[in-house]
């Protein structure tokens, strides 16, 4: 039995040692790779400062250098297992781009160096302030979420108005990131100014700084860079005018979620109520921003009837308080409650002191107010035929639940108020 196990182990072993491949032939030396490792371009501030460039080199040569060299002047480089460049001071006021190429015999890249504009700065503003900015969560259609941010010092009263002697500057702001938790914080980034709602954008037709000093002023953001960090909001704003404007703001950035005032039973109807009126007079009122949300208002009061001479009022009426785009003078469209283009603002009450209170924004009522009804959600459409009569569809409900329904035809006017 031994000598057939050996017998085997032998016959083995010889077939084992005939498979064996020779050892292959080495190979020419690999060809060298120079890889980037970090960003290829970046920003610099126009004070200037420093950075690294990082690579990875493969298969070095002997007798072979990195080389880093500067297109222009104001970029110095000096190369080590890293490159480190310094960016000196800017002092134009237009950006300005250098490129920094690596090489190493045949394999290179670039990195281009921008540099910021020098910012001279005509004013600059400490806000204390986040108060009246507010979170409208994310844009319809879109994967982005909207933030519209109110810097100043003294933020906005208990009505929602402006303090006087303040300054404000408003960022309509959009961002890839919404809020978290129920919590809305306006996320780190940068943005700059742009005419489309895009992620990373400052959008320019919402955005404006505000002075509500005697002689105050209004005027529209021509550039913006705002730039978010943890805690801290830098911004420079350059006016419509030409005016350069850095503004800062240290603290919470938490922003509360905008919520439409509901009025919580103010109404005076105990059931659903439905119209049709034709023949009236209607008086449209354009008050511009007076509401600072994102758009211009056009107050437009319908009656169903009223006395030219004396200005008495029988039968039905509203009041809406319709948003247009900036600038806009065209009421035919679809509103829908909110604050933007394309809605209206939703019946509220002013407190006036002493147990007097006015309604304001958008409202059924009747003359004399013996009925009255804030309307809180719906549909109000307003078409124009080809005699110029306008024609109000309202659909809506008040802060009772009843529904408020019908059609107003009328004529009337608009006025600059």
């Amino acid at each position: 039995m031994k000598k057939i196990l050996i017998l085997i182990a032998m016959v083995l072993g010889v077939a084992s040692c005939s498979t064996e491949k020779p050892t292959p032939e080495p190979t020419p030396d690999a060809e060298a790779v120079l890889t980037l490792t970090s960003e290829d371009s970046l920003w610099v501030e126009a004070e200037g400062g420093t950075g690294e460039i990082t690579y990875t080199l493969e298969n070095a040569k002997s007798g072979v250098t990195l080389e880093a060299v500067s297109s222009v002047e104001w970029i110095e480089v000096e190369v080590g297992d890293v490159i480190t460049y310094e960016v000196a001071a800017s002092d134009v006021e237009q950006e300005r781009r250098g490129t920094i190429t690596v090489t190493y015999g045949t394999q290179s890249f670039s990195v281009s160096i921008k540099q910021r504009a020098m910012f001279n700065v005509d004013v600059t503003f400490e806000a204390e302030s986040l108060n009246g900015s507010s979170y409208f969560g994310k844009v319809e259609n879109a994967d982005i979420y909207r933030y519209n941010v109110m810097l100043s010092t003294k933020g906005v009263n208990q009505s929602g108005n402006l303090y006087p002697d303040d300054s404000y500057y408003i960022f309509d702001v959009y961002a890839a990131a919404g809020a978290e938790g129920g919590v809305a914080t306006l996320p780190v980034g940068e943005y700059s100014l742009g005419a489309e709602v895009v992620a990373g954008v400052v959008y320019s037709g919402n955005s404006k700084f505000i002075e509500t000093s005697q002689s105050g002023r209004e005027a529209l953001f021509e550039d913006v860079r705002l730039i978010v960090s943890e805690g801290h909001i830098e911004a420079y704003v350059t006016l419509d005018n030409g005016e350069k404007h850095y503004v800062t703001y240290s603290g919470d950035l938490t922003i509360d979620p905008y919520k439409a005032e509901n009025t919580d039973g103010y109404s005076t109807l105990r059931r659903d109520y439905s119209f049709d009126i034709s023949g009236g007079v209607f008086v449209g009122a354009y008050v511009g921003s007076m509401y600072y949300s994102s758009a211009d208002t056009c107050q437009v009061y319908l009656f169903e009837e009223l006395d030219p001479v004396t200005g008495e009022e029988f039968g039905d009426e509203f009041q809406l308080d319709l948003q247009l785009p900036r600038g806009g003078k065209d009421i035919c469209g679809t509103y829908t409650p909110g604050t933007t283009a394309g809605h209206f603002l939703i019946g509220t009450m002013e407190d006036l002191g002493g147990g007097q209170y006015m309604q304001t924004n958008t409202w059924y009522m009747t003359a004399g107010y013996l009925d009255f009804a804030p309307l809180v959600d719906g549909t109000i459409v307003v078409e124009k035929d080809e005699n110029d009569v306008y024609i109000f569809t309202i659909d809506c409900v008040d802060d009772e639940g009843n529904k408020i329904s019908g059609v107003f035809r009328g004529t009337g006017k608009f006025v600059e108020w």
